[in-house]
Parts: C-alpha cells; structure tokens; sequence
C-alpha cells in the first residue's frame, strides 16, 4: 500500500496515516483484495475516542448504528481465497478519497491531511457505499464541515502530529468553572 502512495503519503498526519493503514489491515483480515472506502470509514468510526466518531456524534448520529451500516456495506465487497489473498490493492474510489482529502486540505491552508479531512473526503466521493451511509445518516459535507470548524477553532495542521493539540486542553486540564456550577470543588476555608 505505502509504494502505491510513496508521493503524497508524506503529506498525511501520523493519525491518518495510522487510520489508512488500519483500514489495509481490515481489509486484509477480510479477504478483500481492494483497499475501499468503507474500510476507512469503519476504522475511523470505530476509534471512539477520535476526532470522527466525535464529529459524527456532533451531527447527533449514533456512531454505534453508523457503524453497523458500514458493515453491512463491506459484507458485499468481493473477497479472494487462496493465493491472491493478503495482497491489498488502493481501488480507483480510494484514491479519489486521498486525493479530495488533499485537495480540502490544500483549501484550507493545512500542509497535512488530517483524520477529520478524511472524512469529509468520505462525504463527497459519490457511488461508494461510505458515501450512501453517511448520506443516509444525515452526514453531508456543509454540516461536517461546519463541525470541523468548531472543532478546529481555526488552528491548521502544520504538523505531522497536529491532531494532537485539537483536544489537549479538553483531554488533560480541568474545567473548574463548571466543576464549581456543579459543586464538586472543596470549599476554600478561611479566605473571604
């Protein structure tokens, strides 16, 4: 898989790149020959904790139900037994995945493809089986996007590990603003 990308593989973030890979090993472990959408799809909503299970979750879509649509989709992708099996191939809808997540990210005026831009990518490649999911879910490429936004709060990803700094705030600090609304905070004794 990598030598098919070799040329633009670089300019993915460590997590996409991460999640393309994820998506090679689910469709080696089913016996697909081809590399699809669906494949990405299903790893990126798999990683409940990352940016596109949240994304989705934003839009109010059960991941869990997305998730099983997905599924559903890759049990009709033909699989190969035998000698021909483990060799995993980009399909041509695959690549015109990568390469919208790249045009997007060139929009925008990123330097990497980020996981969130993979799945705009996945809301805007018609005749794939990740597009009619999302589609039936309510997912499109307006009211993603608009959640991407809000998300990225208008940081760019300048590096290949930009998705990191997205939430680290969130992830490692505490609210204590809402802590104290919700008084979990000890009383401060002493003071006036």
């Amino acid at each position: 898989l990598k030598e098919t990308l070799t040329m633009n593989f670089d300019k993915f973030t460590d997590r996409s790149r991460g999640f393309i890979q994820s998506a090679q090993s689910a469709a080696t472990r089913a016996n697909h020959q081809q590399l699809i959408p669906e494949h990405l799809l299903k790893v990126l909503i798999q990683d409940k904790e990352g940016m596109a299970a949240k994304l989705v979750e934003a839009l109010s879509v059960d991941s869990g139900t997305l998730f099983q649509a997905v599924e559903k989709e890759l049990k009709y992708a033909p699989s190969v037994q035998g000698s021909g099996a483990g060799s995993v191939f980009l399909s041509s809808n695959m690549t015109k995945v990568l390469t919208q997540a790249e045009d997007l990210t060139d929009k925008v005026g990123d330097s990497y493809v980020t996981a969130e831009y993979l799945l705009l990518a996945l809301t805007m490649v018609k005749d794939t089986g990740a597009y009619r999911v999302l589609t039936s879910a309510g997912v499109n490429p307006q009211n993603l996007n608009t959640e991407i936004e809000k998300l990225r709060k208008g940081r760019k990803a300048h590096t290949a590990t930009a998705e990191d700094g997205y939430d680290a705030l969130q992830k490692y600090g505490q609210d204590l603003t809402q802590a104290a609304r919700d008084g979990k905070l000890d009383p401060v004794i002493g003071r006036d």
